[in-house]
């Protein structure tokens, strides 16, 4: 029988849960989320692959569990501190510059995420898209706003809202397959942003 590693047998299973979800991050950053099997998280666990089933269905589960889990706090620090007294142009400038450096930043799952979405199924890329949601949802609002204030053009905040944030993702995808995401991202950013404003601008 395994040892009990806590002082009950639901403290236990909730501790191999979150070592396995650690496990996974730390292996998926390390060497690629398409490069770890589950032998591997097990492994670095320290327990059998079998008792990976027990928790998760599969590699994928994990990998949206792991988003569901640790996704919220990484919106948190992106989305705090953005200055309040500062014009929609320069809000939005910032979500932006903030979106592209997350993704293009290794040292948590923002990048890896990117390169696999297009390789999840449909059911994951929706809970991941899920889990973004505050991000585009700040971006919706502040053209919303810009477009309320008279500082943005009058135009259909909902389908620029979507055609800024599609941008954004568009230009997280072109970063991945960059060669140096990290030093690239402030370009990028600077220049989705000076196309964005050529045709939200109102002068």
């Amino acid at each position: 029988m395994p040892r009990i590693r806590a002082d009950s047998i639901a403290e236990h299973k909730e501790q191999t849960r979150v070592d396995i979800l650690l496990a996974a991050a730390a292996l998926f950053r390390a060497q690629g989320y398409g490069e770890t099997s589950l032998s591997d998280i097990a492994s670095y666990v320290g327990v059998g692959r079998t008792t990976l089933y027990e928790y998760f269905t599969d590699k994928e589960d994990i990998l949206v569990s792991l988003v569901d889990e640790s996704l919220p706090s990484m919106m948190d620090d992106m989305l705090s501190g953005l200055p309040d007294e500062v014009s929609c142009r320069d809000r939005l400038s910032e979500l932006i510059g903030r979106g592209l450096g997350y993704v293009s930043d290794e040292s948590n799952l923002g990048a890896m995420l990117m390169r696999e979405l297009p390789r999840l199924s449909p059911g994951a890329q929706r809970k991941i898209g899920m889990a973004h949601r505050r991000l585009s949802q700040a971006i919706f609002t502040c053209v919303q706003t810009g477009i309320e204030r008279g500082e943005f053009r009058q135009m259909d905040h909902r389908a620029a809202g979507e055609i800024v944030n599609s941008l954004m993702m568009s230009a997280s995808q072109t970063l991945m397959r960059s060669a140096q995401p990290p030093e690239k991202h402030q370009t990028m950013a600077e220049t989705i942003i000076e196309f964005v404003f050529e045709g939200l601008s109102k002068d």
